[in-house]
């Protein structure tokens, strides 16, 4: 909290000194009772107390889980609880950077006696990931305007713009491309069976004399493990990644988060094992699970030192790309497999994946578009991710282009189809 005094009564003081002066040295008295509430007002702006802030503040919202694009009212309710009266106050809320204002104004101001109260209403437009309301900015000034205090009012609110991925439609990616695999080594997993045509020498323990009493077909069960492995969520946050479609529309690292949220909120449902990695900052989080392994990656994923939401100085991180790549390459055990998030806007990705691909590992990319279509060169830059993409699945790679006016679940439904 900060208080100052606000001088603009000093100039009436220097106002006031004058023109009594000048009543003394023409012999005016008329002179001399103009300067007296000059002076009062002068003295009485500085003996007054500074307000206190004794406010209490809620916000509400009409849907704390909206979809994407959907209108949220927020209302804000300030009460004055305090015994005295505060005769200016002015609110700022704290909206999420990453929602922008649909209607109305977030700033309000009100004088409130003890006791009293006030609201205020707001409409944003919900996007995908979880928001945080910052805290209340408040101004107080007393009666005469001398006084300013200025503070900041706590009043926890979360708006969760969800787009959950079911596991069975995951279960296709988690099985072939990012997760468990068949094995026959003797490996703990669960176990499952096929049939297959008998073959000399086959155990007798292993033919199913069931099927040749019915059909006279000698057939041999062959009993496979499946062998849960790791999977690694990897989120491209270099500089040219900050890039929104539109001024006022989260950034593709902003979109990226919210698809690791869901992609770690199912892979923990169907309890894989889940680590992540940021190309960027060179974050890492090593897979594993159970609930504390989940939660740190959360923890990770809000810490701006591992996935900042703000766009690094020029030059700061793009020179190490290559070899945090190979850093991210050495950290991979051998199967692994990979969610590559980014939004395909340079060669680096596309390079790293099939990079990656070689080695051996599995990679699924989820890609968000944000890339505009109003110039020429916004329909370029459309033009060259498509051809991006189109490498991709080419080289026999998933690729789930994610427009984010669709929900997760049916891109992802879309992306393994193609």
């Amino acid at each position: 909290m900060s208080t100052k005094r606000i001088t603009h009564w000093n100039i009436a003081l220097v106002a006031a000194v004058l023109t009594s002066g000048m009543g003394v040295f023409l012999g005016e008295s008329t002179l001399l009772l103009l300067a007296i509430p000059a002076v009062v007002f002068t003295v009485y702006s500085h003996v007054t107390p500074a307000p206190t802030p004794t406010l209490a503040i809620e916000r509400s919202l009409s849907e704390n889980n909206p979809s994407h694009n959907q209108e949220v009212e927020v209302t804000v309710t300030l009460q004055n609880t305090g015994s005295r009266t505060l005769p200016a106050i002015t609110v700022l809320d704290g909206v999420p950077r990453m929602l922008s204002l649909k209607s109305g104004t977030a700033r309000h101001a009100a004088a409130l006696e003890p006791g009293g109260e006030t609201m205020f209403s707001y409409t944003v437009l919900a996007k995908h990931g979880i928001h945080h309301f910052e805290p209340v900015s408040v101004a107080l000034e007393d009666t005469s305007g001398s006084v300013r205090v200025e503070t900041t009012i706590v009043a926890d609110t979360e708006l969760a713009c969800r787009s959950p991925i079911r596991a069975t439609s995951l279960n296709q990616t988690a099985q072939q491309h990012a997760g468990s695999s068949i094995s026959t080594n003797g490996a703990s997993g669960t176990e499952f069976s096929k049939i297959r045509s008998y073959q000399p020498g086959d155990p007798p323990n292993r033919v199913d004399w069931n099927r040749y009493a019915r059909d006279r077909e000698l057939t041999t069960v062959d009993f496979h493990e499946e062998r849960s492995q790791s999977t690694v969520i990897c989120l491209d946050a270099r500089g040219i990644c900050y890039q929104s479609s539109e001024r006022e529309e989260p950034h593709a690292v902003w979109y990226e988060r919210a698809a690791a949220r869901e992609l770690l909120a199912t892979f923990s449902d169907i309890n894989e094992l889940i680590g992540i990695s940021v190309l960027g900052t060179s974050g890492w989080v090593a897979p594993n699970r159970g609930t504390q392994h989940i939660a740190t990656i959360g923890q990770a994923l809000e810490d701006p030192a591992i996935l900042p939401l703000e766009p690094p100085p020029t030059n700061s991180l793009e020179e190490t790309a290559d070899s945090q790549v190979q850093t991210f390459r050495t950290r991979l055990d051998r199967g692994m497999g990979v969610f590559f998030l980014s939004p395909l806007l340079d060669e680096l990705p596309v390079e790293t994946v099939r990079t990656l691909q070689a080695d051996g590992h599995s990679v699924t990319v989820l890609s968000p578009d944000v890339t505009a279509s109003g110039t020429l060169g916004a329909k370029i830059s459309r033009l060259q991710r498509a051809n991006r993409i189109a490498t991709l699945r080419r080289a026999d790679i998933s690729v789930v282009d994610w427009g984010p006016e669709k929900p997760l679940e049916t891109v992802v439904k879309e992306g393994f189809q193609k």
